[in-house]
């Protein structure tokens, strides 16, 4: 088993956990990365976190002695949506930790849900789902989580990636859960520790797009077939537009042109003049 840092997913049923590194795309059950003796001590880790909501550790026998540590990734409602965790040697000190988000979307509205914010702190502003997917660089990223939104019901679970519009990738895996608000999205992902050269693909399309939108004078958006609500920004341009609108809280004036994304009816893609 490689070691390293994991973070394992504690929002389902059966814990997943995914390496934290270019090497590994896919959540796979903790049973398949750890066996035995191993199994039971970390998933007995993993259950202190959850009951103590703080960071834990113990030793563990990997082909010699190794520290296993594990930290909690916190949701808005203090509910621990996964688990960072470090197996390596005790003698040495742990990598920095990766970042780690947990979040929670209110699903009464579908077509842009606004974040659960904590309790503890009620002069956090909420986000919208659009301004989340508004700062995701690769358009079928958007596309994809949006429409898991749309559909999820109560038990559904995905999984994937998106790129940031910084170059950042990150993996997650969020659900769909009931509870006594109305079924509700958790989810958590983790930030690979490298970010996307300039050559990237994605990165340079990101930077094309950006260009031709600056010098087009317009905002391109992916919106709500039937609301007309935008439930994202494809570039960094933003035409002249109430905050609720520029969140997808409130339908704007119509767009220059609109054209149906592709696998998706209920999707357009729609250009707005910025000027």
């Amino acid at each position: 088993m490689p070691e390293g840092w994991f973070l394992v997913d504690t929002v389902g049923e059966m814990p997943a956990v995914l390496l934290v590194g270019a090497r590994s795309k896919q959540w796979r059950p903790l049973s398949n990365e750890f066996r035995g003796s191993v199994h039971k001590t970390v998933l007995r880790l993993v259950e202190t976190v959850l009951n103590n909501l703080k960071q834990s550790q113990v030793l563990i026998d990997l082909a010699g002695p190794r520290l296993a540590l594990a930290s909690p990734v916190l949701g808005p409602s203090r509910q621990v949506h996964g688990v960072l965790m470090w197996i390596g040697d005790p003698d040495e000190t742990p990598p920095a930790e990766p970042r780690a988000r947990a979040w929670e979307w209110d699903l009464t509205d579908r077509v842009s849900p606004s974040a659960v914010t904590d309790p503890r702190n009620p002069r956090v502003p909420s986000e919208t789902l659009t301004d989340r997917l508004s700062r995701v660089a690769r358009p079928a990223d958007v596309a994809r989580i949006a429409t898991d939104v749309r559909v999820a019901d109560v038990g559904f679970r995905s999984t994937g990636e998106w790129i940031d519009v910084h170059g950042a990738v990150h993996r997650y895996t969020h659900r769909c859960i009931a509870t006594f608000d109305g079924p509700r999205i958790l989810g958590v992902s983790v930030q690979l520790p490298d970010l996307l050269g300039e050559d990237d693909p994605d990165m340079v399309a990101y930077r094309v797009a950006n260009l031709s939108a600056q010098a087009g004078r317009v905002a391109p958006a992916l919106i709500d077939a039937v609301s007309g609500r935008v439930i994202a920004w494809l570039t960094a341009a933003r035409p002249d537009l109430p905050t609720t609108v520029l969140s997808g809280a409130a339908h704007g004036f119509r767009p220059l042109v609109t054209k149906p994304w592709p696998m998706a009816p209920e999707l357009l893609l729609a250009v707005y003049p910025t000027s």
